[in-house]
């Protein structure tokens, strides 16, 4: 497998270690997922022809809620 060699700062260094610990990875493999995931992220076939395909009168956007009707919040 190769390597790729990359520099950092100390602060992206930290962020990077931290973000790969939440999701319980080793760095190297957390970076190769986001790669991976960038790299090979595309719209499945014919996605954008299906926009305006549906000619259903039920999908119609809701009227607008009046904002006076809501609720404050209780102050914690």
């Amino acid at each position: 497998m190769a390597q790729l060699t990359i520099y950092l700062d100390q602060l992206m260094i930290k962020q990077l270690q931290s973000a790969a610990k939440r999701e319980h990875s080793s760095v190297s493999q957390w970076v190769k997922t986001k790669l991976a995931s960038v790299l090979h992220e595309t719209w499945p076939k014919d996605y954008f022809s299906l926009f305006g395909a549906l000619g259903d009168d039920d999908l119609q956007r809701p009227k607008e809620l009046n904002s006076n009707l809501d609720v404050r919040r209780e102050s914690l």
